[in-house]
């Protein structure tokens, strides 16, 4: 395969929990000799005993969510010669969005609602909206490339950390997202082997990209 040699392009590949982002990042990065950068695990919020996100309450998940937020944002700003992302600043806040809606199990059919709830769980709802808008801004600035990979077969984890469900709200949301702030979105589905190949493509399209001699 040709190596995709680069200026400055700034890569995020976006897609729910458990769609292959890490291992096509991985690929990528070797390949286009981009750096990659991704956040940490979301766990053991300040404050208290460590605790799994599982265990997390409501305000804990949104501390959790500013601070991936920014550790994105930093990440991301060390590398101005241009970077791979695993995820994007966006995927932490989905992740939070459609928890504190429907939980981390809800019903095969069901959708975010369109109105918030009453009480407390609505003031840690529109708390993680606000979030979104600076994530949001953000993407729409900060990527030359947005890649989404799709599910393209059931999670693997055993215990799942979420369900099937919340895997396809959380993409559906991030895709919304991103059509909101008007930013092209390209999807790559197939083999790892054909996902990276669509990835080189689209990295050698851009226009801060070069492709040098095999």
């Amino acid at each position: 395969m040709t190596t995709v040699q680069h200026r400055a392009l700034r890569v995020a590949l976006v897609g729910a929990y458990g769609n292959g982002k890490t291992t096509l990042t991985t690929q990528l990065a070797q390949t286009t000799h981009l750096p990659r950068t991704h956040g940490m695990a979301m766990r053991d919020p300040l404050g208290g005993a460590g605790k799994s996100l599982e265990d997390c309450t409501e305000a804990e998940l949104l501390q959790l969510t500013v601070r991936r937020f920014t550790e994105r944002r930093v990440g991301e700003a060390l590398l101005p010669q241009g970077f791979i992302s695993d995820g994007s600043v966006l995927h932490e806040w989905v992740y939070a969005k459609v928890r504190l809606a429907l939980g981390r199990f809800p019903a095969e059919n069901a959708r975010l609602p369109s109105v918030r709830r009453s009480g407390a769980l609505a003031a840690f709802e529109e708390v993680a909206d606000q979030i979104g808008h600076l994530a949001t801004a953000h993407a729409q600035e900060s990527y030359d490339l947005v890649v989404h990979v799709p599910a393209e077969g059931p999670l693997a984890d055993l215990p799942r950390p979420i369900s099937e469900a919340f895997r396809a709200i959380s993409d559906q949301l991030l895709l919304e997202a991103l059509g909101q702030a008007d930013v092209p979105v390209h999807i790559v589905t197939g083999t790892l082997q054909e996902r990276l190949e669509e990835c080189h493509r689209l990295v050698a399209a851009c226009p801060s990209s070069y492709r040098s001699a095999p």
